[in-house]
């Protein structure tokens, strides 16, 4: 990974120093931060019963300003800690981040009501005079970051809510083993196909996922809104868990440290191309661009597929 990539990483921290709510530590989830933020409010206010197991977890830098909203959530049978990385990353490049853990989250359409509950909390917290989150979050400019099975309910939850203008799909799930359909499902009930969907999406997964099919997955991109940008990038050697900051299990791996600053800085570059404006961004995404060379030595170029075949990269609207 050349200096295109490593801007920023080697500390895992971007320009803004940044302030918290509900701020976690737990053994297990802590390779890449070792310690709470200093300045973390504990703030039970941020919970919804209904929808949501504890409360968000917000990251906001601390100069004075209205910044884009990332939603971020976990897959399935997940929780929110592994993600509490990226979202602190995503937050020093000048974002407001919000993890939560969602109460249901068995099959896709599990975390619809979720991204509901969630997004409306925040929006109510920026609107309340009374609350230090008022009038920091540009509640009409929104991106979302969503691991595995979240991936479909975000692409569905984007096609409703215009104000989603950009995704970053962690190895979102379509499918996978017969055993592992037999426990998780194999997307039947949101499917593949979501014309309604304006958001620019980024897919980022590897051929070694064994916990979501990379070909199944790239059915997404076939089958987006043909009018929406989309880049689809598979690796040769992350595994579903990769970028998360988590244990490892021998199907879907664990933490990885550069699979975390790949997909950190790309999510950055992403949500800064679509949610502020920097197109000259896209360039990173681009296969014909010098910027992309970093990204292409790292993708899958074997002819082998381990199914059906599919491509490493691909791309559209990306001007």
């Amino acid at each position: 990974m050349n200096h295109h990539l490593q801007d920023g990483i080697k500390t895992f921290e971007g320009p803004y120093e940044i302030r918290a709510y509900n701020d976690k530590n737990i053994i297990g989830f802590n390779r890449v931060y070792k310690k709470k933020l200093e300045d973390n409010k504990e703030d039970k206010s941020l919970s919804d019963e209904e929808n949501l197991r504890g409360e968000i977890t917000v990251y906001i830098p601390k100069k004075k300003g209205t910044y884009p909203l990332i939603l971020i959530s976990h897959g399935w049978a997940n929780y929110k800690y592994g993600l509490l990385p990226i979202g602190r990353h995503l937050a020093s490049y000048g974002y407001a981040a919000a993890l939560f853990t969602s109460k249901k989250k068995a099959v896709p359409k599990d975390w619809i009501p979720t991204f509901t509950a969630v997004q409306n909390l925040m929006k109510n917290k920026n609107e309340d005079a009374s609350h230090d989150l008022c009038g920091l979050i540009d509640i009409n400019n929104i991106g979302i970051v969503a691991h595995s099975m979240s991936g479909p309910a975000s692409f569905y939850y984007a096609g409703l809510r215009p104000e989603v203008k950009a995704i970053s799909a962690i190895h979102p799930y379509n499918g996978a083993s017969p055993m592992v359909e037999a426990i998780a499902s194999s997307n039947e009930e949101l499917g593949d196909e979501f014309p309604k969907t304006k958001s620019a999406v980024l897919f980022l997964t590897s051929e070694i996922d064994r916990s979501a099919y990379p070909e199944k997955t790239y059915r997404f991109f076939k089958n987006l809104n043909k009018d929406a940008p989309a880049c689809f990038l598979s690796f040769k050697n992350i595994k579903h868990n990769g970028a998360l900051d988590i244990f490892k299990t021998p199907l879907s791996g664990g933490y990885d440290e550069e699979a975390f600053k790949l997909y950190s800085r790309l999510s950055v570059l992403w949500f800064d191309a679509f949610l502020k404006g920097k197109k000259e961004n896209l360039k990173h995404f681009q296969i014909d661009d010098e910027c992309f060379k970093d990204i292409k030595n790292l993708l899958y170029t074997e002819i082998h597929r381990e199914h059906e075949a599919y491509p490493s990269y691909d791309s559209r609207n990306l001007e």
